[in-house]
């Protein structure tokens, strides 16, 4: 049974959000692993959500992931489940679709998702925490996906975190032509920020990065001068705006480092945290002269969105259910294919067996072999199709008491 545990913007802010973000995944992913009945997990964390989905057979494994969770954030587990969905079965193709196709981001459409599910998927099977079945669940979900977002053109125009990020400098900047520019962080949202800073023209971009090759390829391909990583501290006091887009489990920026390059400094200095968890400190907005700026900040803008792709998103929503169902029976009709394999399997045994026994006794040419052996064959198909055919339709359905006896007479003894 498909399970999805999950906590996203819409019922937690950024600071609960962040207080549930799971720092040390490794750890996690070995937690879920000694749950009984869970046989696959994969985690998704991204800025706006953090979900775990499983595969299990044991419906109590969701009070344990509960608990699992509540040890590695230290966070009371009443809480946690205050503000968390559980979803099971379809639903969870359902929203792995909805997902996929932009549906449940905070900016509607934002083309970001695809990536961190396919992520998300590789971290998993780098841990050895995932099969085929979530596998199958994950690839169906973000090609539905990308199908829909092609069809309906939700991503198109769609204002990115970065662009969004940029827009909300501007509102309290104004034109940032002039300005100078920091960003820490060379990931995906690292070069979404890089783009829409490209597109209004701000050249005056210092980059840095903990990987300095990567960070020089990062300029090399996305604009940007690459500065070292201890050199953060001396860009602050020359620096107007700072956008933070990083996957650090401490923060980068602190008050006390902030505080000592922006004291005595009569400019305003405007500091984005794109980061989940928060890599700048809550403290942060205490020192004078700093705007300190988060994920929440975006919502109006990622709203403005909404309106304008509303009924592009309304539009989507069929081609959704479509995909659901199609996806939903596909994976029902593979769950029933072991039993058909063995089924086949025990037969051709069988077959085997009697037509040497039959051999034995007769004085047959190679063609009378050639024909015994076709006719012993399309005897196995013929007896075998009907009931297969079935199990499949009732499999696809969602039959459980049809399947089970269906299941049941092809076992056999």
């Amino acid at each position: 049974m498909l399970v999805a545990i999950g906590v996203d913007h819409k019922k937690a802010s950024l600071a609960a959000l962040d207080a549930l973000n799971l720092r040390d995944l490794g750890s996690f992913y070995d937690d879920l692993g000694i749950i009984q009945g869970v046989t696959e997990r994969v985690v998704l964390q991204t800025c706006n959500r953090v979900e775990v989905f499983l595969d299990t057979a044991d419906e109590q494994a969701v009070q344990s992931v509960f608990r699992a969770w509540s040890l590695a954030t230290k966070l009371d587990v009443d809480g946690i489940q205050t503000i968390a969905d559980v979803r099971a079965g379809d639903a969870v193709i359902e929203h792995l679709v909805r997902l996929a196709t932009g549906l449940e981001s905070m900016i509607v459409g934002e083309p970001q998702i695809l990536g961190q599910m396919k992520e998300s998927m590789i971290t998993a099977q780098n841990h050895l925490a995932t099969g085929p079945v979530l596998s199958e669940a994950f690839e169906r979900a973000t090609s539905a996906g990308a199908k829909i977002r092609s069809e309906t053109g939700i991503g198109r125009g769609v204002t990115t975190i970065g662009s969004a990020a940029i827009k909300l400098a501007e509102q309290s900047l104004g034109k940032l032509d002039n300005c100078r520019v920091l960003l820490i962080g060379t990931g995906q949202v690292g070069a979404l920020v890089m783009k829409a800073l490209r597109t209004r023209g701000v050249s005056n971009v210092a980059v840095a990065g903990r990987n300095h090759e990567k960070t020089e390829a990062f300029c090399r391909s996305f604009g940007g001068t690459p500065i070292a990583w201890h050199g953060i501290l001396d860009m602050l006091r020359n620096s107007d705006l700072i956008l933070v887009a990083t996957r650090s489990a401490r923060y980068v920026l602190d008050i006390e480092s902030v505080g000592q390059q922006a004291e005595g400094s009569n400019r305003r200095l405007m500091i984005l945290d794109l980061s989940n968890p928060r890599n700048v400190s809550p403290e942060v907005a205490k020192l004078s002269g700093v705007d300190l700026r988060t994920i929440d900040d975006l919502k109006g803008i990622a709203e403005e969105g909404l309106a304008m792709r509303r009924e592009i998103a309304k539009s989507a929503e069929p081609l959704v259910r479509s995909a659901v169902e199609r996806i939903s029976a596909g994976l029902r009709r593979e769950n029933a294919e072991p039993v058909i394999a063995d089924a086949f399997h025990r037969a051709e045994e069988i077959r085997i067996e009697e037509l040497g026994k039959a051999r034995s006794k007769l004085n047959l040419t190679a063609e009378q072999e050639q024909v015994l052996e076709y006719m012993s064959q399309k005897i196995v198909e013929k007896v075998l199709s009907g009931p297969v055919m079935n199990l499949r339709r009732t499999a696809e359905k969602g039959g459980t008491a049809a399947r089970t006896v269906a299941e049941e007479i092809l076992a056999g003894d």
